[in-house]
């Protein structure tokens, strides 16, 4: 289960974002840096969307990336943006944010923007992953050919 390529991936950005986040929130780079926040939001939302999408996978609600990419895209849009919608009330209730009322609607829609390309990344990345070839015992039988019949030669 876990050593599915997509799962590896999301913990390695788990990681990043967390690392980030808490070195942003040290050095204060969140203020020194306005476009520090973008970067964060947008590996929110790839890590976001490439859990949800390895999930949708693991539990077969996507079986082939390729033949479901509305599907993969829609998962990976809606799990990023439901992300950064649960952030933003969460910095608001909070009082997390030191953005004023005046430009506060324009932070929001830059943020959950930023999720949404990240989201968007973790699609192209799961729709242009190689998977390797699931084999059947049989396939790798010496006695059959490619296509599973015996060999008469």
């Amino acid at each position: 289960m876990f050593k599915q390529k997509p799962f590896p991936f999301s913990m390695i950005i788990l990681a990043i974002l967390i690392a980030l986040h808490s070195v942003g929130s040290y050095f204060s780079w969140y203020w020194l840096y306005p476009w520090f926040e973008y970067v964060i939001h947008i590996l929110g939302g790839l890590w976001a969307a490439s859990v949800l999408l390895w999930l949708a996978s693991y539990l077969e609600q996507i079986t082939s990336m390729k033949e479901y990419k509305v599907k993969s895209l829609l998962i990976a849009l809606v799990s990023a943006l439901f992300i950064g919608v649960i952030w933003e009330l969460l910095e608001n209730f909070a009082q997390l944010s030191s953005v004023t009322s005046e430009v506060y609607g324009f932070d929001t829609a830059t943020d959950l923007l930023s999720d949404a390309v990240g989201g968007i990344f973790a699609y192209l990345y799961f729709t242009t992953i190689k998977k390797k070839p699931i084999y059947k015992q049989y396939d790798l039988h010496p006695f059959h050919n490619r296509i599973g019949l015996i060999n008469k030669a």
